[in-house]
C-alpha cells in the first residue's frame, strides 16, 4: 500500500537525486533540521514554480530516509497508465468538485490513507496553490491541505499533533541549466492548535488554517504582485541581488534568496509609500535597459563587477585549451541532446523544458552510454577500452555542459569590459539608474 514503506521508493532514490544535484549548480536548503520534525507526522505545503522539479527538490530534502507521499489534482490519473506510474511515485489523487460531486466521496479513501500515512509518522505533500506558478509570485492558497489535515486529526481526536510545514522553491534562473536553487523550510503550523474551532465551526477553522498558510508562505516567497511592474521588480533583481547579497546577508549560505526578498519588498513599500519615487525609479530602470539593448547587453550581465582584462584573458585561454575536452563530450553526448531538444518540441509550455532536461539527463545519458560502450567494445574487443569510455563519456558530457556555460559567461563579460572601457561615462550612469 501507498502508506507502506517501498524498498523500490528506496533503490530509484539514489538515480533520482544524484541526476537532481547535477541538474544544479547549487542547491541550498535551509530550515529541514530545526523546523522538519522526526518524531511528529509533517505535511509539506511548498510554492509550486517547476512542475516535477519542485517535487522532486522534496524528494532530495528528506534526508532522514522517510518516504514523502505527494497528493495530485485527480484530473491527472484519467489515464491507467499514468495512474499506475503515479501511483508508483507514491501520488495520490484528491478529488475536487470540479472533478464532480459524486467524485467527491472517494476522498474518504484518501482521508484515510492519509490518516495511516500521518499516524506511521510517514510525511505528505501538497502544493496548496493547486497549480503551478512560473512567475516569481505566489497564487492564492487554496483550501486542499485544510480539507485533508483538519478532517484527518479531528477523526483522530486531534492527537497526532501534525504540522504543517510552508516550504519556499526560488530558482535563480527557472529555466536555465546548471543554476542556482533555495528551498526554504519555514516555521511550522501546528493542526492540534485549530481543534477548538474546529470542534465548533469546521469551515471557519478551515479557512483560517488557509490563511495562516498563506501568510506564512507570503513571508518566505519572493512574491512579486505588481503586475504592472512585474519586468522592472526582475531586473532590479538581476541587478541588485548579488551586491546586496555580499553587503547585507554574507554570513547566510542563502544570501542571495534574502537579497531578493529584501529588492521585492523595498520596492513594494515605495510604491506603496512614495509613489512618485518609484515612479522615479522605474523610469531608470527602464532607461537602464534602452541604455543596456543599444549595447548589445542584458539585465543579466555582471555590470556592478566587471571582470578584468588579466582574468578574462585567463578565462578565455582555458576555454581554449580545454575545447577538445569539451567537443569530445559534446560529440559522445549528441544523441541526448537531440532527444532533449526533440522532446521539448513536445510541449508548448516552457513550465515543463527544465522537467524535461532533468528526464533527458537521467535516462537518455546513461542509456546511451550503455550502448555506445557496448558498441566501443564490440567494435575494438577490448573491453577494458569500453568500460574506460563508459565512466568517460558522462564524465566529459557534463563538464561540456560545464564548459558552454563557462563560455557564454566569458563572452558576455567580455561585452561588459568593453562597454566599461569604450563608455566609462554611460557605464556610471547605469550604475546609478539601476542601484536600488
Amino acid at each position: 500500500m501507498i502508506y507502506r514503506y517501498d524498498f523500490r521508493y528506496a533503490l530509484a532514490k539514489l538515480p533520482v537525486n544524484t541526476a537532481l544535484r547535477l541538474n544544479f549548480r547549487k542547491m541550498v536548503f535551509t530550515g529541514r533540521k530545526e523546523n522538519v520534525s522526526r518524531e511528529k507526522p509533517v505535511i509539506f505545503a511548498p510554492n509550486h514554480r517547476n512542475a516535477l522539479i519542485d517535487a522532486l527538490l522534496l524528494v532530495y530534502s528528506s534526508y532522514h530516509l522517510k518516504q514523502i507521499v505527494f497528493l495530485a489534482r485527480a484530473d491527472i490519473f484519467k489515464q491507467k497508465f499514468v495512474a499506475w506510474m503515479l501511483r508508483g511515485m507514491r501520488i495520490m489523487p484528491v478529488f475536487r468538485m470540479r472533478d464532480g460531486i459524486d467524485n467527491l466521496n472517494k476522498n474518504n479513501e484518501i482521508f484515510r490513507n492519509a490518516a495511516r500515512i500521518l499516524k506511521k509518522n510517514n510525511p505528505l505533500a501538497l502544493f496548496p496553490e493547486a497549480r503551478h506558478n512560473p512567475k516569481q509570485s505566489l497564487l492564492p492558497i487554496q483550501k486542499a491541505v485544510p480539507r485533508i489535515v483538519l478532517p484527518t486529526e479531528a477523526s483522530l481526536g486531534f492527537q497526532l499533533h501534525s504540522q504543517i510545514v510552508p516550504v519556499s522553491i526560488y530558482y535563480r534562473d527557472i529555466f536555465g541549466f546548471l543554476s542556482d536553487v533555495y528551498v526554504t523550510f519555514g516555521t511550522p503550523i501546528e493542526v492540534s492548535e485549530y481543534k477548538e474551532l474546529y470542534e465548533e465551526n469546521p469551515s471557519l477553522a478551515i479557512n483560517q488554517l488557509r490563511q495562516d498558510m498563506e501568510k506564512g508562505l507570503q513571508s518566505m516567497v519572493v512574491n512579486i504582485q505588481n503586475d504592472a511592474f512585474y519586468d522592472e521588480y526582475l531586473h532590479a533583481i538581476d541587478w541588485n541581488a548579488d551586491k546586496i547579497a555580499r553587503e547585507k546577508y554574507a554570513e547566510r549560505k542563502e544570501g542571495y534568496l534574502q537579497a531578493s526578498l529584501h529588492i521585492v519588498r523595498a520596492l513594494d513599500d515605495l510604491c506603496e509609500k512614495n509613489p512618485a519615487a518609484f515612479d522615479t525609479k522605474i523610469a531608470g530602470f527602464r532607461e537602464a535597459l534602452h541604455i543596456l539593448k543599444r549595447h548589445a547587453l542584458t539585465p543579466k550581465d555582471r555590470l556592478w563587477e566587471p571582470c578584468s582584462a588579466t582574468s578574462l584573458v585567463a578565462r578565455l585561454s582555458a576555454l581554449i585549451l580545454t575545447a577538445p575536452v569539451a567537443l569530445f563530450g559534446f560529440l559522445n553526448g549528441l544523441f541526448p541532446i537531440l532527444l532533449n531538444k526533440k522532446l521539448q518540441g513536445f510541449f508548448k509550455d516552457k513550465q515543463f523544458i527544465p522537467s524535461v532536461r532533468y528526464a533527458a539527463g537521467l535516462f537518455f545519458v546513461p542509456i546511451f552510454d550503455l550502448i555506445q560502450s557496448l558498441s566501443v567494445g564490440f567494435i575494438s574487443h577490448n573491453w577494458l577500452l569500453a568500460f574506460l569510455y563508459s565512466l568517460v563519456m558522462p564524465a566529459t558530457f557534463y563538464f561540456a555542459l560545464y564548459w558552454r556555460k563557462w563560455r557564454k559567461a566569458a563572452l558576455r563579460d567580455r561585452k561588459v569590459q568593453q562597454f566599461v572601457r569604450q563608455q566609462p561615462e554611460t557605464w556610471k550612469q547605469v550604475l546609478k539608474l539601476i542601484q536600488l
